[in-house]
């Protein structure tokens, strides 16, 4: 009975330093990344200073400051432009080799250009050997080999353009992010000089260590534990509401990406404090670790997302939120709690395994590619289940229409999807993207039947092989059928990112029960 109970310390010991050890090199990692990603909305750190008693030395450290600053910007200007040039030189290159691979796979499918290159071949042998019989019976075993050999090196070819769109997409998020770090230390403002800069508050204080200190994609696309939500990159108006109740058109991505926002489009800009400052849509029941808790948007009124009230937030930008009322800072956690505890309408915003995403309702039209034509759409387009083509589309506007036109649908994040039925990938929105992905759409998480797909020649499940699959944009072959490349490759990824290993919480929850045994 000893024995069993030193066996059993033992393996709880062993256990307990691997996975302590393994969270451990993961908290290093992250706050190396934190490190390196510390910014406030200027793009670098701001340190507070005590007051010098002799006005002289303060005019002397703050010059040394200035031309310190100065020094500083221009280094890690200089280092975010070289990092921007690689990453770039990446990309390309990455092109460039799936083109190489993409001409390889149209030569082999080729057989009359094929066919001369054989037959030329066959006929130079011809010459030198002065033996037409061999060079016909070489020409023959040649075609024979290509007809068996051709199918498995063009799926080999077809796995190789997949890693590659994979590698692309990773790639182009890190240009995303390089741009993004180098596009805030550019807009770096100069640091006031102390002769000149008011005392702080002890407000100003608590504000300032509310700042997030990890922002992703060079702080594009939000704080990496409380992303943007909304969808970027979208083409056409949306009207928001003021405060004082009047309307003022935005761009329809308002609030997809952190982006100062109202700088351009509100009327107390740029003269306000809060004009240039960052933010971004947040859902408030996955935002953490900013600080400052996300607060309702007034901006769209009795808009959702998922079925709760759209939230912004600077914080995840990095911005201090200047704008809100201090009745309106009043946000609590009990408040959000009650937010999130509502019980969501699965034939509005789609299975709870396949949310619907996006903002809805939202006055205003985005435009969509239809046939290589943009076609307005009302501005929340996907945001819920609805047939939305059935007053909208160009060929809906029939005695018959086609029988998509009465189907509902939305927009759904391919990784947070894990209905029987895959997601496809969006041909309406080809330029824009939801946390750094394609659009993709989901008839089945509305309980709609697609009827759209199977007419559209580029969609990628129609591709019947790895050749035919690697031949479509953002498609992929996983082996067994054509899938857009992040249900391939991205999804995966991000799952065995989110899991990592145990964290010290679940450690210990599950070695307490064991130490009670042996106790």
């Amino acid at each position: 009975m000893t024995f069993g109970r030193s066996a059993l310390v033992l393996l709880i010991s062993l256990l307990l330093a691997c996975c302590f050890s393994a969270e451990a090199s993961l908290t290093r990692k992250t706050h190396v990344r934190g490190a390196m990603k510390k910014t406030t909305h200027g793009g670098a750190v701001q340190e507070s200073t005590s007051d010098d008693d002799d006005d002289d030395d303060d005019d002397d450290d703050d010059e040394d400051d200035d031309k310190s600053e100065k020094s500083e910007k221009n280094h890690l200007s200089a280092q975010s432009n070289k990092e921007v040039d690689k990453v770039k030189q990446e990309l390309a290159a990455n092109m460039k080799q799936q083109l190489v691979l993409q001409n390889k796979i149209a030569h082999l499918s080729d057989e009359s250009r094929s066919d001369k290159e054989i037959d030329a071949a066959s006929a130079q042998v011809s010459k030198e050997t002065e033996s037409p019989a061999m060079s016909n019976m070489l020409g023959k075993m040649w075609k024979e080999m290509r007809m068996f050999e051709t199918p498995f090196f063009a799926e080999h070819v077809a796995e190789q353009i997949g890693q590659l769109k994979h590698d692309q997409h990773a790639l182009e998020a890190k240009l995303a992010s390089a741009q993004g770090k180098a596009a805030i230390v550019a807009d770096k403002p100069s640091k006031p000089t102390k002769a000149k800069t008011e005392p702080k508050s002890d407000d100003d204080d608590n504000d300032d260590k509310k700042q997030p200190v990890a922002l992703i994609g060079g702080g594009v696309g939000g704080h990496e534990d409380c992303p943007c939500i909304g969808i970027d990159n979208l083409e056409g108006t949306t009207v928001a509401t003021l405060k004082d109740g009047s309307k003022v058109n935005y761009p329809a991505d308002l609030g997809g990406r952190c982006e100062a926002w109202d700088l351009k489009k509100h009327p107390s800009c740029p003269g306000a404090s809060w004009c240039k400052q960052q933010w971004c849509y947040v859902d408030p029941c996955t935002c953490k670790n900013v600080g400052v808790l996300p607060k309702p948007s007034i901006y769209l009124k009795g808009a959702e997302y998922q079925g709760k009230p759209v939230h912004f937030s600077y914080a995840t930008c990095g911005g201090k939120d200047s704008y809100s009322t201090e009745k309106e800072k009043k946000r609590t956690a009990k408040a959000i709690e009650k937010t999130c505890a509502v019980e969501v309408d699965t034939d509005k915003f789609g299975a709870e395994n396949c949310r619907c995403i996006g903002v809805s309702p939202q006055p205003g039209t985005t435009k969509v590619n239809i046939k290589d034509k943009m076609v307005a759409f009302p501005a929340d387009t996907g945001a819920v289940c609805n047939a939305w083509e059935k007053d909208n589309h160009p060929d809906c506007d029939s005695d018959k229409p086609p029988a998509w036109c009465k189907q509902s649908w939305c927009y759904v994040d391919p990784c947070s999807c894990t209905l029987p039925t895959p997601p496809k990938v969006s041909s309406y929105l080809p330029e824009s993207t939801y946390k750094g992905k394609p659009m993709y759409f989901s008839y089945a998480t509305c309980g709609g039947r697609d009827e759209w797909t199977s007419g559209n020649k580029k969609a990628c499940v129609n591709a019947g092989n790895g050749v035919e699959c690697s031949r479509l944009d953002k498609c992929s072959w996983n082996g067994k059928q054509c899938l857009g490349t992040e249900l391939v490759y991205v999804c995966d990824d991000e799952k065995r990112a989110k899991a990592g290993s145990w964290s010290q919480k679940a450690i210990v929850a599950f070695v307490l029960p064991l130490l009670a045994l042996v106790n």
